[in-house]
């Protein structure tokens, strides 16, 4: 049985779910009339005698029932003895007991004379649960509802995607529903997929959110994807109902995203998903990343992302939606009435929704009372015209006025990341960064803990997922677009920044700086230089040889190396090759070849790395086994020979565990018909599998073919390809019956 509180909705949209209620109940259309001055009148019937049915609905959350009582005495009494009509029904969001119902009728004597004409919370639960069709049209309310988490609650789902949904729900009140959300359900029916792009600010992560909500009401499985595919992969169950989300996939850095062939694993996905019925998979980006990207990645070019591609545009909001958004951030928040009195006087709320800077977080930001709380109420407009006219203040102000040195630190290194971060290797680059020689200076409190605790919530955001260690990441991707603006040119900031932080991810973010013309090639030198002039001082204990080797080939030009004579790249590429384990060998891979051809290494030197990186690996990519493959080039027969076994058991194990990835379904079943048999797809696969090694240059011997044929399990890839059953449990379109608001104006009445 339904059991909402309603305060999802604004007293607008109350309104319209009692008189649907009504009208469902009492087999009548109650009519019913736009938002403004209603005399006491939200809804009437008229019967044939002539006589009027008044209904009046009261959704006033934040009031006691006392408080209630006074405010029906004081203000509908009066107008309803004006109308004197022969009956009235009250429709009330509170909960109300029998005796106070009796004083709500005695107050409106004679007007109400059955008890049944008197509707609580509990009354309008139990009428949704008898009429289904008025619970779907009324999306907000069941998509914010705490039901909503129910099945999520009752399956054993990642930790990180439960911690996600919770915090998606508590922001579910806040969202108005446009055309865009169908178009993105529509093409999460056709395609399985929909990817959402739009500029920053515009509500990518929001709509994605409620469609998140939406199938996870109608009893899908959440899984939330942090930074990896595989994520989603490894809980991939073809017999069960799930959905997908990866917010911002593509990151702050594209080239990270597009590392490690993660574009081509995501089309490999996005290509499962729209096979099988029963998934669903959500992304967003933004824009301009994704346009940099389709640049980079032929993959981004290919029908199948291009035809689940929804872009969300600031002139795809009508007026009367920013109005909405406008009133519904209002109605919520916490400001005191004084602060929604300035948007109210002299009907400035025309003004935020006629700006040209109007955007919904924007509303958001300056709709909400934590980060207005010293600013006096009749300061407010000001402050609100002035993040209209300047936007980039929204995270100017908080980060300059708010934060002294030692937390602005903490964001800068999250930014510089470029993606989330333990909480524990923060604390270690934060420690080094106070105590680089270019952060002297800074003021402040420099506790590590208690900045971290301030910044949660405004400008950083922390996720625990079970016993697994915290990580942090920036609040929102626009703080980072503001963070890497402000510092561009702080060349001493973005050095220590850099310096600190010994992530892979730090160095393609540095990367993509210079990409995106905000860092000279000639500053990035300097900060890698700085990079390995630390390391060969500490010898490079704490780095990892993927860092330092990815950090010499960024610091030159085209990837060419410094000359042998620097004693610097010299112990710095041999420390790479010291080391027994590696989680990624790609760039290790060229450093080595580069120690080969300049006799810094013998042959046997190289043959006793690959055979060891061979025999460790957990799980390589094709970057990987190239790599492989392009050092045992260099080798001389001999040791060629030596390794070649081990080099082959490494290629197979790529095959086996990406054979999806190098072999599409599309590419053995599309000339296939549902009835055929196996040894037919296996006739069309192999072939297709001995070509593919062979251009790798490895051999292509039956034993391996038949052993990536059977990884490829063509029997269950055949009947997830042609799966045709409808789908299951969705309400399908979701019609958001919202009256035609036609009048702004009577939107924001408060009369």
């Amino acid at each position: 049985m339904a059991d909402y509180d309603f305060s999802a909705l604004n007293d607008k949209e109350f309104e319209i779910l009692a008189l649907d209620l009504l009208s469902g109940r009492d087999g009548l259309k109650y009519e019913r009339f736009k938002p403004g001055k209603d005399a006491g009148v939200d809804g009437r019937f008229f019967q044939k005698s002539g006589t009027e049915i008044i209904v009046q609905c009261k959704h006033w959350p934040m009031s006691s029932l006392n408080s209630l009582s006074r405010r029906l005495q004081k203000e509908e009494v009066p107008k309803i003895q004006r109308l004197n009509p022969k009956s009235y029904i009250i429709a009330l969001s509170h909960p109300l007991s029998r005796q106070n119902k009796s004083t709500i009728q005695d107050i409106f004597s004679p007007y109400i004379g059955d008890p049944a004409n008197i509707l609580g919370r509990e009354d309008l639960n139990d009428l949704l649960s008898q009429q289904e069709d008025v619970e779907r049209r009324h999306y907000k309310l069941w998509i914010a509802s705490s039901s909503t988490l129910l099945y999520l609650m009752n399956r054993t789902v990642i930790d990180r995607s439960r911690f996600d949904l919770s915090t998606i729900q508590e922001s579910a009140c806040l969202y108005v529903a446009t055309e865009n959300h169908q178009k993105a359900l529509d093409k999460l029916s056709q395609n399985g997929t929909v990817i959402i792009t739009g500029p920053p600010g515009i509500g990518k992560t929001t709509l994605a959110d409620q469609l998140v909500l939406h199938y996870v009401r109608n009893n899908f499985d959440f899984v939330s994807i942090s930074d990896d595919i595989k994520d989603a992969e490894s809980v991939y169950e073809p017999d069960k109902q799930q959905i997908y989300y990866f917010d911002d996939f593509l990151g702050r850095n594209y080239l990270e995203a597009l590392s490690g062939r993660q574009d081509s694993n995501i089309k490999r996905f996005i290509d499962r998903v729209s096979r099988d019925k029963k998934k669903r998979f959500v992304l967003t980006s933004r824009t301009t990343i994704i346009n940099q990207a389709k640049i980079l990645s032929e993959v981004f070019q290919e029908s199948s992302i291009k035809g689940s591609e929804l872009e969300i545009k600031f002139d795809s909001l009508s007026d009367m939606d920013k109005a909405k958004i406008l009133y519904n951030h209002m109605w919520h928040t916490s400001l005191d009435s004084s602060y929604i009195d300035q948007i109210y006087g002299d009907k400035r709320y025309l003004k935020i929704i006629s700006h040209k800077n109007f955007n919904p977080r924007l509303v958001r930001y300056i709709t909400d009372d934590v980060r207005s709380l010293d600013l006096p109420a009749d300061q407010y407009w000001p402050f609100i015209v002035d993040m209209l006219d300047n936007p980039a203040k929204v995270w100017e102000t908080p980060f300059e006025a708010q934060h002294d040195d030692f937390g602005r630190a903490l964001i800068l290194l999250v930014t510089l990341n470029s993606r989330q971060i333990e909480q524990s290797q923060l604390s270690e680059a934060y420690t080094r960064f106070i105590a680089h020689p270019d952060a002297v200076g800074l003021t402040g409190r420099r506790d590590y803990t208690q900045s971290l605790r301030i910044l949660t919530g405004s400008m950083l955001k922390r996720t625990v997922s079970g016993q697994s260690e915290p990580w942090i990441d920036i609040f929102n991707p626009s703080i980072a677009d503001f963070v890497l603006n402000r510092y561009k040119h702080d060349v001493p900031h973005l050095r220590a920044g850099f310096s600190s932080l010994r992530s892979i991810s730090s160095l393609r973010a540095l990367r993509d700086l210079v990409v995106n013309n905000l860092v000279p090639p000639d500053v990035e030198r300097s900060i890698l230089n700085a990079i390995i002039d630390k390391a060969y001082e500490l010898r490079f204990n704490g780095y990892s040889p993927e860092y330092i080797a990815l950090a010499l080939i960024n610091c030159h030009d085209e990837g060419s190396l410094l000359p042998p004579a620097d004693r610097r790249i010299v112990a710095a590429a041999e420390s790479i090759s010291g080391l027994a384990s590696y989680t990624y060998i790609a760039d290790v891979a060229k450093i080595m070849q580069w120690r080969l051809v300049n006799n810094f290494a013998s042959p046997q030197d190289i043959a006793t790395f690959v055979t060891a990186y061979c025999a460790t690996s957990e799980e390589g990519d094709l970057l990987e086994l190239e790599a492989v493959l392009a050092l045992v080039r260099e080798l001389p027969d001999e040791d060629t020979v030596r390794v070649w076994p081990s080099v082959e058991e490494f290629a197979l194990k790529y095959f086996v565990d990406h054979v999806w990835v190098e072999f599409s379904w599309d590419d053995v079943f599309r000339f296939l018909c549902p009835d055929d048999e196996k040894e037919a797809a296996a006739a069309i696969l192999a072939p297709l599998i001995c070509s593919r090694l062979q251009g790798l240059g490895l051999p292509s011997p039956a034993s391996v073919v038949d052993e990536i044929i059977d990884a490829f399990d063509i029997t269950e890839s055949m009947r997830e390809y042609f799966r045709t059953e409808p789908d299951e449990g969705i309400w399908g379109d979701i019609a958001f019956e919202v009256p035609p608001l036609e009048d702004i104006e009577d939107l924001f009445d408060r009369s």
